[in-house]
Parts: structure tokens; sequence; C-alpha cells
């Protein structure tokens, strides 16, 4: 079963039934048996988790909720409990790129990722593409709560991909995940000297090709047992999903 720990939905005014139905339908046709979406593109942040909660409630054997937050925000650490409250929500998404914060100087973060830790949920992180999002700029949070696990979003995407994976190395609670990372070198280091344990696979869906997340460990040549391990255990161990639900999730 393939676990996908990253991707979106989109806001459609005129038909948000179609934007579920192509979600889904992504799911089936590429073989993916569990999903982690949140609501970035068009949503209000406090709306969309309101939507993700109820969008998760409806399918939850194949859909996990992501909470969205803005730590940069008053009254942030509230807004990540409300969030965190919602049925569904099975992690956290942190996204300094898009609400525009730099990570090692916002006081916010702190105080959310204190409400993340109450509830036991991993924290996903966006890294990679200018000064607000270098994985470097995570790492003293990660080392404050390291009953946490962190997920670094994209690797580091181009600009910090080769730093971002000798991370990974340093503290155990640190996850890095494969979406929107094409620079094949990159790749080659990650599949060939980053913890084993600790890959996790994303889609990153709709802004990318499901199929194109997937395939492109074709190029770089992989074992079985990183499939076994980075497409489903390490992301199960995230999600806390039991080997018995995995295996039921197979049969059906």
């Amino acid at each position: 079963m393939i676990i996908d720990i990253h991707a979106h939905i989109r806001r459609n005014p005129d038909d948000q039934a179609a934007e579920e139905a192509a979600l889904l339908a992504d799911m089936e046709r590429n073989g993916i048996g569990r999903r982690v979406v949140s609501a970035l593109d068009g949503w209000g942040i406090e709306e969309g988790n309101v939507y993700i909660s109820d969008l998760v409630s409806r399918h939850p054997d194949v859909l996990v909720g992501c909470a969205v937050v803005n730590p940069k925000e008053p009254g942030a650490a509230e807004a990540a409990e409300r969030a965190l409250s919602l049925p569904g929500m099975g992690m956290l998404e942190l996204n300094s790129l898009e609400h525009g914060y730099y990570p090692d100087f916002c006081p916010g973060v702190e105080d959310v990722l204190a409400v993340a830790e109450r509830h036991g949920v991993p924290v996903k992180v966006f890294t990679g593409i200018g000064s607000r999002s270098m994985p470097q700029q995570w790492m003293g949070h990660v080392r404050q709560h390291p009953a946490t696990p962190f997920v670094f979003l994209h690797m580091g995407c181009f600009d910090y991909g080769y730093g971002c994976i000798d991370l990974a190395s340093e503290v155990d609670n640190l996850y890095l995940e494969t979406s929107n990372q094409y620079e094949m070198q990159i790749l080659r280091k990650a599949v060939n000297s980053a913890p084993p344990e600790r890959l996790v696979f994303g889609s990153m869906w709709p802004e990318r090709l499901t199929r194109c997340s997937l395939d492109e460990f074709e190029t770089v040549g992989v074992t079985d047992e990183f499939r076994t391990l980075t497409f489903e255990k390490n992301g199960a161990r995230l999600l806390k999903i039991a080997d018995a639900a995995i295996a039921a999730a197979k049969e059906g």
C-alpha cells in the first residue's frame, strides 16, 4: 500500500465535489492507499482546516487530515489547538515561504510546536526555494522537540537538497519527503546515503503529477526494500497505521 504523505486540494467554489472526485480517482489510478491532504491554494487557514476535517471524516479509510497554521499570526497557538482538535487531523503543516516568516526568528513557531507535541502529531515544514525556508533554519526546533517527528518537505528542493540529506543523519526525529525533488544527483544521494527508515513518499498532488513523483525513482534505480520502506512502512510508522490495517487495505 503506497502512503502519500503530502498532497493538497484546491478550493473550487463552482464544483468542490469535482476536486474531491479527482483526488480520490488519482489515488485509485496510482495505487495510493492512504493520502495526507491539506488545504492551501485558495483557502483561508481556518476555513481550509474545517473543510479538510470534513473531507477526511467522509473518507477515513483512505485520507488523513493535515492542519495548516501560520505561526506569524496573533493567537497562533490557539489556532493550532483548534485545528488539531478537529476530527481526522493527523499532521500539522507549517509553510514559511507561503506565510512569509523566518523559521528561526518567528517566536510563534515554538508556541505552535508545543501544541503539536501535546497532540502527538508529526510536523511537516516546507524546505527549499529562497531565504525563508532553508532546512537549517528548522534544525533548532527539531532538536528542541526530539519526541516530535519532523518532515522536511521536498528534501530542500533544488536549492538545499544536498545539505538537507546530511541533516537527516544528525537527529533521529527528522524525515525527508520526496515530492518536487527532480534533481537526479540529489535523489541519488538520498537513495544511497539518507537513513533508509526516514525517507517518505509524497506526491504534491495536484501541483505535481502523482505518476511522475512515483516514477522518478526509476531513473536512479532502487531496490524492492527501498520501495517498501519509502512508499509504505516509513509513512505507516509516522501515521501510526498498524500492520493489520495495511494488510487489510491490500486485501481490499
